[in-house]
């Protein structure tokens, strides 16, 4: 019987993970499709659901070569490799709503605002760990063309779950939303 390879055996869990995460979005997406008479959208939520889903599948294509350097290393380092999905899995689970009551109302503006905090506290740790990855698992030089934007982003996500004010929660979804795809065009769109 022939085996996997090692780093391919690993990445079935970062890949289950990160499964988890992208079903978590599209149950809650396809949630508000079937039960679109009783929600109330509210476009930050959607700003947040999609970017959420995306860096999701980011996370997964921007993880490939990963593996090898992992296979190498420790229970350890295999663990903290394993904290950005998780991460990320629970900012889906705390943003995206269940509809588990077919008579209730759900208005994703008020949603959002109950939820915010959580689902910024974990996005904001998924560069953090990324950054943190890449130095100790990868030894990655300190400064590489991802770094600008793993601070941004945790910055802006930080600062997402300490203001409440709508209009920052607005603005925040439009410049998060430009800051990740300037990460795709010039950093993120390679495997790996």
């Amino acid at each position: 019987m022939q085996t996997a390879p090692t780093p391919d055996y690993l990445f079935v869990l970062v890949s289950i993970i990160i499964g988890l995460g992208i079903s978590r979005v599209l149950t809650g997406v396809a949630g508000v499709v079937v039960h679109w008479r009783r929600v109330r959208l509210y476009w930050v939520w959607v700003i947040a659901a999609l970017l959420v889903f995306l860096a999701h599948v980011q996370l997964w294509w921007g993880t490939f070569s990963v593996g090898e350097t992992v296979a190498k290393g420790s229970f350890l380092d295999f663990t903290l490799f394993l904290l950005s999905p998780i991460a990320l899995y629970l900012s889906a689970s705390v943003i995206i709503p269940d509809f588990e009551r077919d008579d209730e109302r759900v208005d994703l503006r008020d949603y959002f605002f109950e939820n915010h905090r959580g689902y910024y506290v974990f996005l904001a740790l998924v560069p953090l760990l990324n950054g943190i990855r890449s130095l100790v698992i990868s030894r990655d030089p300190l400064w590489i063309p991802a770094r600008p934007y793993e601070i941004a982003f945790f910055l802006l996500m930080a600062s997402g779950a300490a203001v409440r004010r709508e209009g920052y929660q607005k603005l925040l979804a439009v410049v998060s939303t430009a800051i990740f795809a300037l990460f795709i065009i010039t950093v993120g769109s390679k495997a790996g």
